[in-house]
């Protein structure tokens, strides 16, 4: 169950982030003729969703490993 609740908290924060956090400071990314400037509040985001799907999938796998 704790392992559930991390997740949320995790998918929570994210999207608490997501809306609450416009900083001036990005990622900027040169590719070819293209200057891209990503701000951090997107890239805090995708990692922190990223982490919790990452949580999931090691638990869910865990989890059925282990009861089967």
């Amino acid at each position: 169950m704790k392992h559930l609740v991390g997740i949320g908290v995790l998918i929570a924060l994210a999207f608490v982030l997501r809306s609450w956090l416009h900083p001036n400071l990005g990622l900027d990314i040169y590719v070819h003729d293209a200057y891209w400037a990503i701000p951090l509040g997107v890239v805090a985001f995708w990692c922190l969703i990223g982490t919790a799907l990452t949580w999931l999938v090691v638990f869910a796998w865990t989890s059925v490993r282990r009861h089967s």
